[in-house]
């Protein structure tokens, strides 16, 4: 009788260890997944166009709606009224108020 309830206990223990590595298995994928997703670098701002004012992506050179130039990301642009540094973002100067993109 002990030697029946020592196989059972045995089987009990095999099948508990064999859900454990099947759920570390599942688990390690799910871990190994958010990393790489992690890893990627993230988009580009959108630059908008001195030319026109058209929004393309973060990795254009040249806009897509009149071809001009674009800014490059560390690139600074200049109030036409008043010669202050503007973000590339800022339709407006922030000190002057003048309109700086189309």
């Amino acid at each position: 009788m002990v030697d029946e309830i020592f196989e059972v206990f045995e089987d009990l223990f095999e099948r508990r260890k064999k859900k454990k590595d099947k759920d570390k298995g599942h688990k390690g994928k799910h871990a190994d997944a958010a990393p790489a997703a992690q890893a990627k670098t993230p988009a580009a701002p959108p630059i908008f166009c001195t030319g026109c004012g058209a929004r393309n992506e973060g990795s254009a050179r040249f806009c897509m709606e009149c071809g001009d130039l674009l800014p490059s990301p560390g690139e600074e642009l200049r109030c036409i009224g008043c010669n202050s540094v503007v973000p590339l973002k800022a339709k407006f100067c922030p000190r002057c108020g003048s309109k700086v993109a189309v």
